[in-house]
């Protein structure tokens, strides 16, 4: 009977997912639920307005985004550093913290030189005329502070998790990390806030459907993956994995709607850099600082590059 059992087994087809999907799976998950936690402090946000250490503290940046990484990074046993990069590591540390700054910088002066175009007004950023720079860059100092902080911890997370759970190289967790990121910030976090500022019931099932996008996209993804690095279709030829390749292609489709709009996909194509830039100077870091400043700086100058173009031209 042993034996009839043991054939049963083995010629039962196996419907385990590969780990690649598990882990990625685990990650879309997270990243639903971080949405849920962001959407939630920045309703609580929107009524602190008058409490300041309250509303700093219950920021989407801070309660519904760096709080939750850490919880969760702590939950999958990723210890991230936040001492100092080593003296090795510093030339690379400045490196990532200047490049998605200067890449703003440049963006503008190739839509200013090659295009006539402002790159403040595409990305719909508008300033007092009568403003300066200091003024302008006091008044978001905090908010680009509380946002290079969320959004650096969850670069360092997602690329620790990416290259030591789900076994990419340093380079595909790097492409993974910005890719996750940009959804998350792009897609799902938008949408969110969306929501909160105009509760449709329409709006609802949008953002319960990309939630479940999220999550199927990446176990769609990670099973395309272990295939790819097979050789072999056999990961793919499952029935049961068709609704998790239909919500994907789903995901697919809400992050392209994000990059059709040619004023709004330069700002997150931006972002995207950002993220991917961060994520590699915090692989090489190892310290959660790098992609922090990287992100807050960025921020900061996304922010300020009306006034940059002001002095340039």
């Amino acid at each position: 009977m042993s034996r009839v059992t043991t054939v049963v087994r083995e010629l039962r087809p196996d419907d385990s997912l590969p780990s690649e999907a598990t882990e990625l799976g685990r990650l879309g998950l997270f990243l639903a639920c971080l949405t849920v936690a962001s959407a939630a402090s920045y309703w609580v946000a929107l009524r602190l307005r008058g409490v300041p250490i309250v509303g700093t503290l219950a920021s989407p940046n801070v309660a519904g985004l760096a709080v939750p990484t850490l919880v969760y990074a702590r939950h999958r046993g990723v210890s991230l550093s936040f001492g100092l990069p080593g003296r090795s590591r510093l030339a690379d540390a400045a490196a990532t913290v200047l490049a998605p700054a200067l890449a703003v910088v440049a963006t503008s002066v190739v839509f200013a030189a090659g295009f006539d175009a402002s790159l403040a007004a595409l990305l719909g950023w508008t300033y007092h005329p009568e403003a300066s720079v200091a003024t302008a860059a006091v008044r978001t100092a905090e908010d680009a502070a509380l946002a290079g902080l969320g959004f650096g911890i969850l670069v360092a997370a997602v690329f620790d998790l990416a290259s030591s759970r789900v076994g990419l190289s340093s380079a595909r967790a790097v492409a993974a990390t910005a890719a996750l990121a940009t959804f998350f910030r792009s897609v799902l976090r938008d949408a969110a806030f969306t929501l909160v500022v105009f509760p449709k019931p329409w709006r609802v099932g949008v953002v319960s459907l990309l939630l479940v996008a999220a999550v199927c996209g990446c176990v769609a993804v990670g099973v395309t993956y272990r295939s790819a690095a097979e050789r072999s279709i056999r990961p793919l030829s499952r029935p049961t994995l068709a609704p998790a390749f239909a919500f994907g292609l789903l995901a697919v489709a809400a992050l392209g709607t994000v990059f059709a709009d040619v004023p709004g996909s330069v700002e997150h194509a931006l972002w995207a850099l950002a993220f991917g830039v961060a994520a590699l100077g915090f692989g090489r870091s190892k310290s959660a600082w790098v992609p922090a400043a990287a992100m807050a700086l960025f921020s900061l100058s996304i922010r300020l590059v009306g006034f940059v173009e002001l002095a340039l031209f």
